[in-house]
């Protein structure tokens, strides 16, 4: 474009070429508009081209193995010859498994190459930074996501590597030596005031050492070194997240001295962009298996988005990484914003990462929104320095992405064949709810030992004995099964012998609506279950059982027993993983007309401040939501209780559905900051019972579908 163009032909220019491309539906042409202004005020622009290659004689998918992505991409950049010499692209780099190439281009080039039919789109290759970190421990930001409890089991990452792109590393300290796999340098020339960093001096650079220019005295790998410590560092005293894992090193950053580009860095600084970016995933991709990746490490970003940013180029290779069970773990920087986080955490198919301390709080650095997934410590995390054998001190969310990619590798360890989607939504159902002030927005902060025990389905398992129907002086045992969820569902048991722990049988129940609860007695489920053996399961004389139960909904689950002769209905819930944290939903509370159990409500305002509650009432066989109702005000502090029949009294909705022989409700607490307590009276023997404990359900692996 020349110089001399005026802003108003540009801006036609702009609206005709955008019109032009979203009127043929190729959302991705957006981006023209960027490529354009570059072109105008510089003269020429980097770019990323997509050549179309669904079809001809070797088409291209995302789901092929890499060799075969391989020959597609080259018959893909072969078909788009004629193109490319139309438009006088004398140097172009294609990529190994992406159908991408990248080059320089001015305004004539640009405008032939979006003409040609065999070109999908161009997209302006952007700058991007190592996310900053604040100097201010491994010792225990690693606990606080419940990593410990997944070493115990055995579970540290052996047998898989992180790959993580970043600046120079030093593989030398000793938290890193001997862990390095794949080593690569994708760090880049551009005119002359950008120079690769590559130890060889040539771009790209695939071999060992090629990572680890690191010159005496210099900081260059004081980013690198920390991140990639965290994710798998291990010298025997200090552990990263996944410390049995191998470290695939990637140098992305290249030196610059152009003070534009530099900005308020100083001169010179250390850049990278989303080109370099690009072939780095391009070659974890390729190599995924022979370098037994699980995860994906960038703590580097670029402009900040609200929502996701899905028309990254990046996303399409992101994408096929997931699909081969690798997280991409990104960084969602450092501004303090809250409703925006940097490119290109935002893509969707990305694991975004904020940061917390310690603890609960979200770091006053980090960027926070709902596109974000996850939260992880990095809060002045004490690991490997780049200039050295000793150990530094840092702070921002480039610290806590690793923390995320390391507990990648270590659930891949334990789950070899585990569904992406499902090993990410168990480590989001059991993080820890965080929010900051004012969000509107709670992201999870992730505990690794939690998910695990999830995916096992070990936080499931009522361990107290459920009373065999063969053992009817014991009592008389029955689930309770509550669909926490906006979909119908159902669960399946796994029974054991309690004295031997053989599988007796498994058991799956019927559809249970959403919100919904049945209480179902233990000789049902022994009638309906598919023995182990082929023999009817109460032909063995066992007293007990222990279950097993996964489901296809988020939800909760209780052991109760009803003693009918000693007149006490009482419950018996235990889970392996502590009770669920849920405090605010009770469920099966017993209508006025089961005489002798009679429930009450207790609400206690943990609150600062006098506020009231609100009860929203559900019936337990459908789900439905009967009614509510306001409580007067509860001093700070202080407690209420009700009981089943003053709330019948109370809620007409109610009143009518129990004398129309519904038997139990489900409650949900709102508006008060505390909890909520049932519990039952025996009145027979005088007795008060709690009846508030209940066991997280977990979601069967093949069942979860998320993003």
């Amino acid at each position: 474009m020349s110089p001399a163009m005026s802003p108003k032909f540009f801006r036609v220019l702009c609206c005709l070429f955008i019109a032009a491309f979203a009127a043929a539906a190729v959302p991705a042409h957006a981006q023209v508009e960027d490529v354009l202004k570059k072109v105008q005020r510089d003269g020429v622009a980097r770019v990323i081209v997509r050549l179309k290659a669904d079809s001809g004689r070797a088409a291209w998918s995302p789901r092929e193995p890499a060799a075969s992505q391989r020959a597609a991409v080259a018959a893909a950049v072969e078909g788009a010859q004629p193109s490319l010499r139309r438009a006088r692209i004398g140097a172009y780099k294609a990529f190994r498994t992406l159908p991408l190439v990248s080059t320089t281009v001015t305004q004539d080039q640009l405008l032939s190459l979006m003409s040609a039919d065999d070109v999908e789109s161009v997209a302006l290759v952007r700058t991007e930074r190592k996310i900053g970190t604040e100097t201010s421990q491994l010792a225990s930001s690693v606990p606080s996501i419940d990593v410990n409890a997944a070493w115990a089991k055995g579970y540290d990452g052996t047998g898989y590597a992180v790959a993580v792109i970043d600046d120079g590393f030093n593989l030398n300290h000793p938290m890193l030596k001997g862990k390095n796999v794949g080593d690569a340098c994708f760090s880049a020339d551009f005119g002359t005031t950008t120079k690769n960093n590559c130890p060889s001096g040539k771009s790209p650079q695939i071999g060992l050492g090629a990572a680890s220019n690191c010159p005496a005295g210099a900081t260059r790998c004081a980013h690198g070194t920390h991140v990639a410590s965290v994710a798998v560092g291990n010298d025997g005293i200090n552990f990263g997240v996944a410390r049995g894992a191998k470290l695939v090193p990637i140098d992305v950053f290249s030196t610059v001295t152009d003070p534009i580009e530099c900005g308020l860095d100083p001169m010179p600084c250390e850049l990278t962009d989303s080109l370099a970016v690009l072939y780095a995933l391009d070659y974890i991709n390729e190599h995924a298996a022979d370098l037994k990746i699980a995860a994906v490490n960038l703590s580097i970003g670029g402009g900040l988005r609200d929502g996701y940013c899905d028309d990254d180029p990046r996303k399409s290779v992101i994408d096929m990484l997931r699909q081969k069970g690798i997280a991409v773990a990104v960084a969602a920087s450092n501004g303090g914003v809250t409703g925006k986080i940097s490119t290109p955490a935002c893509v969707s198919s990305a694991v975004g990462v904020g940061a917390t301390d310690d603890g609960t709080t979200v770091a006053s650095f980090s960027n926070f929104s709902s596109a974000l997934d996850v939260m992880a410590p990095g809060v002045s995390v004490l690991a490997a320095s780049g200039t050295g054998a000793g150990l530094v001190s840092m702070s921002g969310t480039s610290v806590a992405a690793p923390h995320v990619a390391g507990s990648w590798a270590v659930m891949r360890q334990a789950f070899p064949n585990g569904q992406f989607d499902a090993m990410e939504q168990a480590l989001k159902q059991t993080g820890i709810p965080v929010t900051r002030q004012n969000s509107g927005v709670t992201i999870p902060k992730i505990q690794v030992g939690k998910a695990i025990d999830r995916l096992n389905g070990k936080d499931q398992r009522v361990f107290n004995n459920l009373v065999s129907s063969t053992a009817p002086a014991l009592g008389q045992s029955f689930l309770r099964i509550f669909n926490n969820s906006a979909a119908i569902g159902t669960v399946t048991a796994t029974m054991r012998d309690s004295a031997t722990g053989a599988v007796v049988g498994t058991w799956t129940s019927p559809s249970i609506p959403a919100q919904a609860s049945p209480q179902i007695a233990l000789q049902t489920i022994e009638l309906n279950a598919v023995p182990a053996g082929g023999q009817p399961i109460t032909n063995n004389a066992r007293a007990y059982y222990n279950f097993e139960i996964t489901s296809t909904f988020p939800g909760y689950v209780q052991h109760i027993v009803w003693a009918r002769n000693g007149g006490v209905f009482a419950n018996l819930t235990s889970c392996s993983g502590g009770y669920s944290d849920d405090s605010s939903t009770v469920f099966n509370v017993h209508a006025s007309t089961l005489q002798g159990y009679n429930s009450r409500l207790r609400m206690v305002n943990a609150g600062a401040a006098t506020d009231h509650a609100v009860l929203k009432i559900y019936d337990a066989n459908s789900g439905a939501q009967i009614g509510q109702w306001t409580s007067p005000d509860i001093a700070a502090g202080a407690s209420l209780e009700i009981s089943g029949a003053q709330l019948e009294a109370q809620v007409d909705a109610l009143r009518l559905a129990v004398n129309s022989s519904l038997l139990h409700y489900n409650v949900r607490l709102s508006n008060l900051t505390g909890y909520l307590q049932h519990v039952i009276e025996n009145s027979t023997v005088g007795a008060l019972v709690d009846m508030t404990s209940k066991c997280d359900l977990g979601v069967a692996a093949s069942t979860v579908v998320t993003k």
